[in-house]
């Protein structure tokens, strides 16, 4: 055998060996990592409750409008309260509404920004003690992608783990699994995510951030192999690039 034909043949060697060492690498990345069948952008919805019975004497949202935190929202005159409050009762101010013990009437507030998604009292309806006005949907937007797992798959899930977030334009954000939950139903075993990003707080005036768009949400399992350090280094130098 000539020496061409041996370094042709080392060289064969060297680019299996390679070849196959790459595919192990995608292979165990791969399952490493799970994506959601169903993820969709997610915030807290708060109602707007009456503490006291009464009317509404002044609305002033309608739904579907932005709200920011502390803005007026609803005027309630009742005379019980103001009743009350001449017989001694003592009725102290909060964040989500305010007094005027000489009239009787109250004012309820914003709690957070956000939208008013519906209203369950207009101007000049009456609302029982402990009804709701309105609901809210504010605070921070997060992400719920639902997973299906096998056993050990998700005692691989943890929490702060990262996470990618594929929103509706294909753009590309990152994450953090911050709460991870279970239910069982027809459709078997659920796991749910509940994924935060700050990137979100950048979109929140976009319909890319509204509660409800949907999302496609990819996360990294723990991976205990000899191969996760030259995994990890391999996404690394693939994110930075721009491959990935």
């Amino acid at each position: 055998m000539t020496w061409e034909n041996r370094f042709r043949l080392f060289g064969g060697v060297v680019a299996v060996i390679a070849l196959v060492f790459g595919l192990t690498l995608v292979f165990n990345h791969r399952q490493n990592q799970i994506t959601s069948y169903s993820a969709q952008v997610a915030a807290d919805t708060y109602t707007v409750g009456a503490d006291h019975a009464g009317t509404v004497v002044r609305q002033l949202v309608a739904e579907g409008d932005t709200v920011e935190s502390g803005q007026e929202l609803f005027v309630v005159q009742s005379l019980q309260l103001k009743e009350d409050i001449a017989n001694g009762l003592e009725v102290a101010d909060t964040e989500a509404y305010k007094l005027n013990r000489a009239s009787g009437t109250i004012t309820y507030y914003a709690v957070t920004a956000g939208r008013i998604d519906k209203l369950n009292a207009m101007q000049g309806n009456s609302v029982p003690a402990g009804g709701a006005l309105a609901e809210l949907t504010g605070g921070e937007r997060y992400v719920d992608a639902s997973f299906r797992l096998v056993p050990r798959d998700y005692a691989r899930v943890e929490t702060g783990e990262p996470a990618r977030i594929t929103l509706p334009n294909d753009q590309v954000i990152t994450g953090t699994v911050e709460k991870v939950s279970v239910t069982s139903g027809a459709d078997g075993t659920v796991s749910t995510l509940r994924i935060t990003s700050d990137a979100l707080r950048g979109l929140d005036q976009q319909t890319l951030a509204e509660p409800g768009a949907p999302v496609i949400v990819t996360v990294g399992l723990t991976d205990s192999s000899w191969f996760a350090p030259i995994t990890d280094a391999v996404n690394d130098l693939l994110q930075q690039v721009g491959l990935r």
